[in-house]
């Protein structure tokens, strides 16, 4: 009887040992804040069974004017690293760390924030700076992540900010981009094959936010719905527009979810274009189940629009 105390004892001690364990093993994870989803995914993609993710700003929300919660700024509190856009994308984000207490986390001398706008050849830079330009981006368009290009530099930069905070796991931070890389190059094929047929095709879009898609796919951007970023469209700006897709034949209009849809729809009916729905972040539309899925959305929603509006009447 004595002897078989023991031997459950001795159970249930190496029980709560390996329970134990767990803990600790799952308290040494990495604790990664992002403030986009889209980067919170790469960042998964590179950081593996290494990190607990959290993603800041939901999908079908402008990064522009999100508002931070306590959660998040709870989150950020507790966060190891914080992976974020860098330039002036994320209005919100120096004061979301400055409730949160972490001058660590902050842009961009922050020994423990990645920025991995990087390396990012940045398309509009502005020579001068004024408001009469509307709501212009001091360093340049930060919208840079839909190209698929960047979305590797994207990568290299979270594979490199994670081997200087945690070089005992370099190794593997390095394997895991090595094959992020690869699946985007052999994406890359698909996606340059389905666009194929539109390059040199004129787009409008609504936001001057998807210059870096249109560019490395080869179309050529015809105007915006706005009259200057973040200006809501005029009719008299609208007037000029249409007589500029009339000229040019322009036959899709993108627009991302949380924009609304009655003026560019009515845009679309006026001009015989077609509008398309653009996923700029993961879950925007249901396709959208991570940053590869995203951009094979997104380019395949392209070609979509340009066959729908070729039928039209």
């Amino acid at each position: 009887m004595n002897s078989q105390k023991i031997f459950f004892v001795f159970l249930l001690t190496l029980g709560l040992s390996f329970q134990a364990g767990g803990d600790l093993w799952a308290a040494k994870k990495i604790k990664i804040v992002a403030t986009t989803n889209v980067l919170g995914d790469i960042a998964s993609q590179i950081a593996s069974d290494h990190a607990e993710i959290y993603s800041v700003c939901s999908p079908k929300r402008d990064v522009h004017f999100y508002a931070p919660t306590p959660r998040d700024v709870v989150k950020v509190k507790k966060a190891d690293v914080l992976v974020h856009a860098g330039l002036d994308l994320e209005a919100w984000r120096g004061p979301m760390l400055d409730a949160a207490g972490r001058t660590d986390l902050m842009w961009p001398s922050g020994a423990r924030q990645i920025d991995v706008s990087q390396n990012v050849p940045l398309l509009e830079v502005p020579t001068s700076l004024s408001r009469d330009q509307g709501d212009i981006h001091v360093y340049g368009n930060p919208h840079y992540w839909p190209d698929p290009e960047n979305g590797k530099i994207i990568a290299r930069n979270i594979a490199d900010g994670l081997s200087r905070l945690y070089p005992e796991d370099a190794a593997a931070f390095e394997k895991n981009y090595t094959a992020f890389a690869s699946k985007l190059d052999e994406s890359m094929k698909t996606w340059l094959k389905i666009l194929e047929p539109y390059k040199g095709r004129n787009v409008v879009s609504y936001h001057k936010s998807l210059i870096y898609f249109t560019k490395r796919f080869g179309l050529l951007d015809d105007g915006e719905l706005e009259p200057k970023p973040g200006i809501p469209p005029t009719a008299k700006h609208l007037a000029e527009l249409e007589n500029i897709m009339r000229r040019d034949n322009v036959r899709i209009i993108l627009k991302e979810i949380f924009y609304e849809n009655r003026t560019p729809e009515k845009v679309a009916k006026d001009t015989g274009a077609s509008v398309v729905t653009f996923a700029q972040a993961i879950g925007d539309v249901e396709e959208a189940k991570d940053y590869i899925s995203m951009i094979d959305y997104d380019a395949r929603a392209v070609a979509e629009g340009f066959k729908r509006a070729a039928d039209k009447p």
